[in-house]
């Protein structure tokens, strides 16, 4: 296996129910017309991170329907509580 130290990869938690929120996962929040898990992505490979993992929990399978996230590892935390 080849190693590149110089590539950094980023962790993004999306997990959470959104309990302040109402019970609104902020991942699906909209922020200019997209959800805010969208734009995280966004700022993590703006910041130069050659990889990105989500890890999703609550609502899930909302997440994944609603939001585009080529190219990220999607990764579920079903004790996401």
């Amino acid at each position: 296996m080849t190693e590149n130290k110089d590539q950094v990869a980023g962790l993004l938690l999306a997990a959470g129910g959104g309990r302040r929120l109402g019970g609104r996962p902020k991942a699906l929040l909209s922020h200019r017309g997209r959800p805010l898990v969208e734009h995280a992505v966004e700022v993590l490979r703006a910041g130069g991170c050659a990889s990105v993992h989500v890890v999703l929990g609550a609502q899930a399978k909302e997440v994944r329907e609603r939001a585009a996230l080529p190219g990220c590892v999607l990764v579920d935390n079903p004790d996401w509580e």
